[in-house]
């Protein structure tokens, strides 16, 4: 198909291609089921969590409007009572004169005063002291038995002075360690109103706010109702700790941007958690009533929702992952078995199978996969068997080439003239042929060691000097260790036999052939025979010259050291014109082990 000719279809299902199939599967499943659900629930979450938090927000705000309307309620039964007492004429005569530098408080004053509190009672139980103060603050008229020390008792004034014509209210910790608020005003002469005669602070018990109105209201855990001046002073507090305290001078600024009786919402942070804070506004006393209480309070019950959702959520993937995993294992696991069997780098390996007899289209491709290895094994069997056969002909061939008990007989007699005659080197040189002649055709064992390749090559050279006389030398380095490992009979003399003829056969000088031996690793052993004759190229070589310079028996070595270790051993033949010829012989470390059966 040409590239133009490729559709979108195709292109996607190539890219899929190059993933696997679990993580296709497992994407499949996050893009199809996961996703969509995810977004829908977060969608969701998002509309009703802020619908319910808003209902909740709004019914706390009203909550926190009516309490603040109970409290003026509350205290304005008490500003009552102290209008009563400022206006009364017997109160005001008395502040009147009493201003005067002459004036001596008398024991008639002071009864008067008691008359006027029994003629008008105090409106609650929790009102405990009543105190009366002339224009320099000298006290007038006292009811309580419990008190707070000057200074304390000065600054009390002062803040009445400062929020005059308003009411003051402040809180104070008397000497017997009680809580009151303390609600004070500034007296006028009701002739003449720009005239201070006086003042007069009424003691109220701090249990009224916490205990009374502050009692039937509660945002749950943590949360807190305070009453605050407009300086952060705390009045009363649900949190008795924070009783007589500064609020936090952030949240203090938070709540003075919207000084309104209308209930004011905001959020702040506390130890770190998230916080709601609602605010209302009293002017005529100049101070707020404020609750905090942390936001889990509103998001509670979403809370709870949201935790059974995400139960659910859980289960229902898990459920799906199962059911995943049970797809995804049907269908990898004979994957995974077709995987092992079509990975099989050894002849061992062909024994196994994958024996999957289920009717789906795995099953199917692993039965037929099962019938080709079983294929290949039998050919596999029958391949071996004729490499052996193949092996043994060629050896055959070369022992029964000559009547072998004829020639033996024929050259011991000739070995008997030459010593008789005393010819040494042709003894010498008959008898190196006969050992050659009875490691060829009588000892059928193909593995010797090389310490015997190396004698037999000895031999060779021997024989090949009386033919060659003068013309080449043999030095050998041999490594000792190397001698007792195996290599195919006549693997060297091939390569002995090239060296001789290719080299000298333009050289009038001796040419030197080398013979060494090495382990080059912990696997291998390597055999080098290099002369340094006039060498040859080999991209020149024709047919016609390449039996003279030894290509067939050089080749014949190669495929035998093949036949029985394998590809990664042989022969290499590396030449130049002038610069001589190496022979590398590789072979493995296999220490020789003499077959008694021959």
């Amino acid at each position: 198909m040409k590239p133009s000719e490729i559709t979108p279809n195709a292109k996607l299902i190539e890219l899929f291609r190059k993933v696997k199939i679990r993580n296709r599967l497992l994407f499949i499943f996050l893009f199809v089921s996961l996703v969509p659900v995810t977004c829908i629930g977060i969608y969701a979450y998002n509309v009703y969590t802020q619908s319910i938090n808003d209902k909740l927000g709004r019914s706390n705000e009203q909550a926190m409007y009516l309490l603040n309307q109970s409290f003026i309620t509350e205290l304005n039964v008490f500003r009552k009572y102290i209008d009563t007492i400022s206006v009364d004429e017997d109160c005001q005569q008395i502040l009147s004169r009493s201003g005067d530098d002459s004036y001596i408080l008398n024991e008639q004053d002071v009864q008067t005063l008691n008359e006027l509190r029994i003629r008008v009672p105090f409106p609650s139980i929790y009102l405990k002291n009543l105190r009366i103060l002339d224009r320099n603050q000298n006290i007038v008229y006292d009811l309580g038995y419990d008190d707070i020390n000057s200074e304390r008792f000065a600054s009390l004034v002062e803040d009445i002075d400062r929020v005059s014509p308003y009411d003051s209210l402040q809180y104070i910790r008397t000497y017997r360690s009680k809580d009151k608020i303390v609600v004070g005003r500034k007296i006028y002469s009701i002739h003449n109103h720009s005239e201070h005669i006086g003042y007069v602070l009424v003691y109220l018990d701090e249990n009224f706010f916490s205990n009374i109105l502050f009692t039937n209201v509660s945002f749950g855990d943590a949360s807190n109702i305070m009453l605050i001046r407009g300086d952060g002073y705390i009045i009363s507090s649900q949190e008795r700790s924070l009783l007589g305290s500064l609020l936090e001078s952030e949240l203090l600024t938070e709540i003075q941007k919207n000084q309104t009786t209308l209930s004011q919402t905001f959020y702040s942070s506390k130890n770190g958690e998230k916080q709601v804070v609602i605010s209302n506004y009293n002017a005529d006393f100049d101070n707020y009533m404020v609750a905090t209480f942390p936001y889990r309070y509103l998001s509670k019950e979403t809370s709870r929702i949201n935790q059974i959702l995400v139960i659910i959520t859980i289960l229902l993937i898990l459920l799906c992952l199962y059911i995943t995993f049970l797809v995804y294992t049907s269908i990898m696991q004979p994957i995974n078995h077709i995987i092992t069997a079509c990975s099989v780098t050894s002849d061992e390996g062909l024994n196994i199978t994958i024996g999957d007899t289920h009717p789906d289209e795995l099953g199917f491709l692993s039965r037929t996969i099962d019938r080709m290895i079983h294929e290949i094994r039998i050919f596999s069997i029958h391949w071996i068997r004729d490499q052996e056969k193949k092996r043994h002909l060629e050896l055959e061939v070369l022992q029964y080439q000559i009547n072998s008990h004829f020639l033996f007989n024929t050259l011991n007699s000739l070995r008997v003239v030459a010593q008789m005659n005393d010819v040494p080197v042709l003894e010498q040189g008959i008898s190196s042929l006969t050992v050659l002649l009875q490691h060829t055709l009588v000892k059928k064992q193909e593995l010797i060691p090389l310490s015997l390749e190396i004698e037999n090559l000895n031999h060779y050279f021997f024989i090949q000097n009386i033919r060659y006389a003068g013309i080449f030398n043999v030095d050998y380095q041999l490594n000792d260790e190397t001698l007792a490992y195996e290599i195919p009979r006549f693997a060297l003399q091939p390569l002995a036999e090239n060296a001789i003829i290719h080299g000298t056969s333009e050289e009038d000088d001796p040419i030197t052939i080398v013979v060494e031996s090495r382990f080059t690793d912990n696997n291998t052993i390597e055999i080098v025979l290099r002369d340094n004759g006039c060498g040859f190229d080999p991209n020149t070589i024709t047919h016609k010259n390449k039996n003279r310079l030894g290509g067939i028996g050089v080749k014949n070595v190669d495929q035998r050291i093949k036949l029985h270790y394998g590809s990664p051993y042989g022969v290499r033949v590396e030449s130049q014109p002038g610069k001589g010829t190496i022979c590398h012989v590789m072979i493995p470390r296999k220490l020789y082990k003499e077959d008694i059966s021959t």
